[in-house]
């Protein structure tokens, strides 16, 4: 009878520590669910206040840039409909290797999507991105200047 009560009380025991052990993941992925759901909130209002904030900035036109990139200088031209950016295009980079050029292109339109030339570099293809970026960013602050 005594080892009834030994494995009654183990077992009790076991269910216990299991139950506790549950409940604390539980708190913890709480936690995180509500630390990664406040952090998206403030990525959120971080993002949409930025683009409010820069298409209020910009004045309606069409801005050219020019910067160095891989093989010379890169013009590109921005297009800016209501205070915001609709277009990016590169008006010339004649001295450009091609196939890093390409590569470094999609930062066009990723520029526009996020109103921001705050994006990260391609890789492999680092000078001509840059070169993108920076004509880029000369073509929206003369746009920001004229407001």
């Amino acid at each position: 009878m005594h080892t009834f009560w030994v494995k009654l009380c183990n077992l009790t025991l076991i269910g216990i520590l299991i139950f506790g052990y549950n409940t604390v993941l539980a708190h913890r992925e709480e936690q995180e669910t509500a630390h990664r759901l406040a952090y998206e909130q403030a990525h959120r209002e971080k993002t949409v206040g930025a683009q409010t904030e820069k298409s209020q900035r910009y004045t309606d036109g069409v801005y050219t840039g020019e910067a160095e990139g891989y093989g010379g200088p890169v013009i590109v031209e921005a297009a800016i409909e209501n205070g915001t950016l609709t277009r990016l295009t590169v008006v010339s980079s004649e001295h450009e290797d091609a196939a890093y050029f390409d590569a470094a292109s999609i930062l066009l339109d990723e520029i526009v999507e996020q109103q921001s030339t705050d994006v990260d570099t391609v890789s492999g293809a680092t000078f001509s991105s840059n070169g993108i970026i920076h004509a880029a960013q000369k073509a929206l602050k003369k746009a920001e200047e004229v407001s």
